[in-house]
């Protein structure tokens, strides 16, 4: 029996393309940011802010993944917002952005989705709130994980990158608890955790973000393998082992 040919949508495929021509001509921020310092490899955030280092560029099913995000986060606070009882501030007051700051001379940033008192389960205390919008297999990851480690070690088993995020966060914006909300795809199904501070890390953190933007030459690579499951994904494979990689 003969294979039904793939219909594409032109009209579709075309919605695609301008995606991914625009993300081109958008410049790459220059400075580290607190939402990536988490990642285990310090060569890879070494080439992040290193404009003349080449990168993988975003193709469109990323770039639809990264507005969903985006969305999803806006219908969330609406969602938080409809309790009473729920105080949620996602916007600086003084500068009319979003909440937060630099360091290092302005090389390293962050910023929280926000700040959020009033929640059910502990009403006066001010958590720092982030939002992530993730697939259905991570996000049932996530209630797996609440079920067997508790909510409080929820986080950091389930993401490293996410938990020093929070951590971090905690610690600069001088908070003792952090609220993580968790949408699939749409924000159909919402989830969520709580997350106690660690200043030992927060502090290593920062230390270690001081020691990535100071340092002359690209730090030790993850893997000498480029076929390494880790290096293979990465972004920077290409500069990093000097190879086509993409």
């Amino acid at each position: 029996m003969a294979l039904i040919p793939e219909v594409v949508d032109p009209t579709l495929a075309a919605i695609d393309r301008e995606l991914e021509r625009r993300a081109a001509l958008e410049p790459r921020r220059s400075y580290l940011g607190a939402s990536a310092i988490g990642d285990e490899c310090e060569r890879k955030l070494w080439y992040s802010i290193r404009q003349e280092v080449p990168r993988k560029p975003f193709d469109a099913a990323s770039l639809k993944r990264f507005e969903d995000g985006h969305r999803g986060e806006a219908v969330m606070a609406e969602r938080l917002r409809m309790v009473p009882g729920v105080e949620l501030w996602t916007v600086d007051e003084q500068t009319g952005g979003q909440i937060g700051g630099t360091l290092f001379d302005g090389r390293f940033g962050w910023h929280v989705d926000g700040v959020i008192r009033g929640l059910l389960q502990a009403p006066l205390t001010p958590h720092v709130w982030e939002h992530k919008q993730v697939g259905q297999k991570k996000y049932d990851e996530l209630r797996k994980l609440k079920s067997t480690v508790g909510e409080k070690a929820a986080l950091a088993a389930w993401d490293p990158v996410y938990y020093a995020q929070g951590v971090l966060y905690m610690e600069l914006m001088d908070l003792t608890r952090h609220y993580l909300t968790v949408s699939t795809p749409g924000g159909r199904e919402f989830d969520s955790c709580r997350t106690e501070p660690n200043p030992v890390m927060a502090k290593a953190l920062l230390a270690k973000a001081k020691r990535i933007l100071s340092a002359g030459e690209a730090p030790a690579r993850l893997s000498e393998r480029p076929e390494f499951f880790k290096c293979k994904w990465c972004d920077f494979r290409g500069a990093c082992h000097g190879i086509a990689a993409f």
